[in-house]
This record gives structure tokens, sequence and C-alpha cells, in this order.
């Protein structure tokens, strides 16, 4: 909502043109607001991939031997959608994925790396695209515990009649099936 302050002009020669740009001004907010921009893409982090748990190689699974374990507790982001006069185009979605890692009791050295997957589904979660990252990091000091971000841009094509509302993307860490085991053991599923 805009707040419009309004005073007086007085009308002389030098007052012609504070008119003539007041008269300017009100008839641009009477145009009324601006059309709602297109609709983003849903961003989904998948709960079951949402964290993991890296281990020393071995059968043991406690915490003793957890070397490091990383979550994505959230995103930033916006898209922005670019369509031609056939309504067809692409949406650009800018995306901040914010994690945090911990380093656990069994880690022998303070660098460590992640991968994790971005996929693009339609409406009906098929999969149209997905990519797998990996990203590196350093515990500095004496810290056990960071928080870091990982900036994407995705693309989306789209064709006649489809807006960014039409497509999810899903995040999360890239598993194995015993690593998604352990997740949905944990979260008691």
């Amino acid at each position: 909502m805009f707040a419009m302050n309004m005073r007086r002009v007085r009308v002389g020669k030098i007052g012609a043109g504070y008119a003539a740009l007041a008269l300017f001004a009100v008839a641009a907010c009477e145009q009324g607001p601006a059309a709602p921009p297109p609709p983003c893409p849903d961003i989904v982090i998948v709960q079951d991939a949402a964290e993991v748990t890296q281990f020393l190689p071995g059968p043991g699974r406690d915490l003793t031997d957890v070397t490091l374990e990383a979550r994505v507790v959230d995103f930033r982001g916006f898209c922005e959608t670019d369509l031609e006069d056939d309504r067809s185009g692409a949406v650009d979605v800018e995306l901040e994925l914010l994690m945090v890692a911990a380093r656990g009791p069994a880690a022998a050295g303070r660098a460590a790396s992640v991968r994790y997957f971005v996929a693009i589904a339609d409406k009906e979660e098929n999969v149209l695209a997905r990519a797998e990252f990996e990203t590196e990091f350093t515990f500095e000091g004496n810290r056990n515990r960071i928080g870091f971000a990982e900036e994407l841009t995705q693309r989306i094509p789209l064709r006649r009649g489809q807006l960014g509302d039409n497509f999810s993307v899903f995040v999360g860490f890239v598993l194995t099936d015993e690593g998604l085991k352990f997740n949905r053991n944990k979260r008691g599923r």
C-alpha cells in the first residue's frame, strides 16, 4: 500500500512545472496496481533426505561411529519468468540452500564434504531433471559446528501456457539406501 502526501501547489511561473508534475503523479497513481508477477515453482526440502549422517567404515552405527552430521535447514529464493509473445519461455529460480554441519566424535580431520541433489518435477511429481552437487567445507579452529549456504540457479523451460507453478524443485542430500533407512528410523517412520 502506498501513502500519498498531498500538498497544495500554487500555480505561477515556477509553480506550473510543479503542478504538471503533480498531475502526472496523480494520473500514474490512478492507473491501479501493476499485475502480479507470474508464480514461482514450489521449493520442497525432501524430509527423508533433509539430513545426512556419515559413519566410520564398518558395521558400527552408534554415536561413537559418527564422523559428520549435516542438515538442510532452510532456503531462500526467488524466480524470474521470461515469456515470449507465444507465452513460452523460461523461469529462472535463484536458490540459496542453508545448511548446518557438525563434526562427529569419530571425525579424524577438519575437512568434510556432502553431496546433495536438486530435482525439477512436474505437478504429478514426475522428475524431469536431476543434478547432484558436492560441497566441501572445513571446520576452522576449534569449531565443531558450522553453517553455510549453497547458491544455485535453475532454469526451467516453459511451454506455451506453463508458468512456474507447474513445477516443483526438490532438494535434499544424496543418500545410500542404508542412509535413507537410518533417517527414517531416526524420524520414527
